[in-house]
């Protein structure tokens, strides 16, 4: 991955986030990121999605992230499975009051990298009254497909929206089937519940949609369950022999500059783990780490790729720096979400630190955070934070605490190798 500065650099380059066919007022255009999720059709007919953004889009959220980047790309690459389907989406800006939408057939080639390639019926709209959340102008666009099987996903930020756009929503009733999803809080769910009731067969799923859906197995299956018809309870994946591994790797010291124990973990350990996953089909690998100056964390999570090697660099997938907020436990309580964003019970993170007693956001609340998923620490440098690196692991089922301390050259150590081997494999051995 390069050092800290290069990778900056390199991933900054990549610019921009979501909807291509978007005005000039919104971000940059790009809409949706395509991830490859393998699904079997049921020979269904043609189907007529419309996702709603049922919060304000004025300004880049969360909730704007995890639907237009995740959940959108994942809708689509799933519809590309029905023949003939058609796909549609509408979201409002509060200010300046205008709604913007567009439905057209599926296209397998609008990718993140090539951006969506809006039709001639995309348009921007001042909103009228009660428009129910976009739900009376996505029935409409269904209606307009002449589709018999069609679905509408009304995506909330768990506010209480009020404006043109958001009144008349809980009295609106429906033609086709409404599945409800949460983003955030539990405001908003009396009215989520209503919108899906007051449609035919239409489901509100409590469960808050994962951040970053498209890792996640449960979600996916969940949307392969509502195209097809079908409602099933979503079980994880059983545990039995080499079933995909779900691994972050926390560089727990700051990255600000490039030290030895940057180069360690990103040159050494980063590619090791790498290696090794290429052999647990569908593992997933992500990684955090700190900036303490300007105090910004770094993270990304995806699908071991083949491709990605030292010599060529790795692939961002779901890259992102954000600001950190107050005790982080080093990265720990975002890696915990990485992992159950997935969904499997395979989650393990690897935990390195450079041996420092760091402070400051990132790392408050380390030594009493409690992981749901094995922790194995590390050091990379002196035994000054040894104490902080055993109580991290006694606070996660099954983690261990590793006192010796990790080679410079880690890919080149064959102890280190089989170590890692035993950690993944699930067997601790002396």
């Amino acid at each position: 991955m390069a050092n800290s500065n290069d990778r900056e650099t390199k991933d900054l380059s990549k610019g921009g986030h979501a909807i291509t066919v978007r005005s000039s007022s919104a971000y940059s255009n790009s809409l949706h990121a395509q991830d490859k999720l393998s699904r079997v059709s049921s020979g269904s007919g043609p189907l007529s999605v419309v996702i709603v953004y049922a919060f304000d889009c004025t300004n880049r959220t969360p909730a704007w992230d995890t639907v237009d980047e995740g959940i959108f790309w994942l809708v689509q690459e799933k519809l590309t499975h029905f023949t003939d389907s058609c796909m549609g989406y509408i979201y409002v800006m509060s200010t300046p009051n205008t709604y913007t939408s567009d439905m057209k057939m599926v296209d397998s080639s609008d990718t993140k990298a090539t951006g969506y390639k809006g039709s001639n019926k995309w348009c921007t709209t001042t909103c009228t009254k009660n428009m129910a959340s976009g739900l009376d102008e996505a029935n409409k666009m269904i209606s307009n497909r002449m589709h018999s099987n069609g679905i509408i996903l009304l995506f909330s930020d768990g506010l209480i929206n009020k404006g043109d756009f958001f009144d008349g929503t809980k009295k609106f009733i429906s033609k086709v089937p409404v599945y409800t999803f949460t983003l955030g809080g539990y405001a908003y769910n009396h009215v989520l519940h209503s919108a899906a009731e007051n449609s035919p067969g239409g489901k509100f799923h409590i469960t808050p949609v994962p951040e970053r859906p498209i890792l996640s197995a449960p979600f996916s299956k969940l949307l392969d369950s509502l195209l097809d018809g079908t409602l099933k309870d979503i079980e994880k994946p059983p545990i039995s022999g080499r079933e995909p591994l779900d691994v972050v790797i926390v560089y727990a010291f700051d990255s600000t500059q490039s030290t030895p124990a940057w180069h360690t973990v990103d040159n050494g350990v980063f590619w090791l783990v790498q290696e090794k996953l290429t052999h647990f089909a569908d593992s997933c690998m992500g990684y955090i780490y700190v900036m303490s100056t300007p105090n910004t964390f770094t993270s990304d999570m995806k699908v071991v790729d083949l491709a990605d090697k030292k010599d060529t660099s790795y692939n961002g997938f779901a890259w992102r720096r954000m600001t950190c907020t107050k005790k982080m436990a080093s990265g720990l309580v975002e890696a915990n979400k990485m992992v159950t964003n997935r969904g499997y019970r395979n989650g393990v993170i690897l935990f390195f630190s450079d041996g420092l007693i760091n402070k400051g956001d990132f790392f408050d609340g380390t030594e009493k955070f409690i992981s749901k998923v094995p922790v194995h620490t590390f050091t990379v440098g002196g035994d000054a934070y040894n104490q902080g690196l055993q109580a991290i692991a006694l606070n996660s089922p099954g983690g261990t605490f590793n006192p010796i301390k990790v080679p410079e050259n880690p890919h080149l150590s064959e102890p280190f190798s089989k170590q890692l081997d035993s950690l993944l494999g699930g067997t601790m051995k002396n």
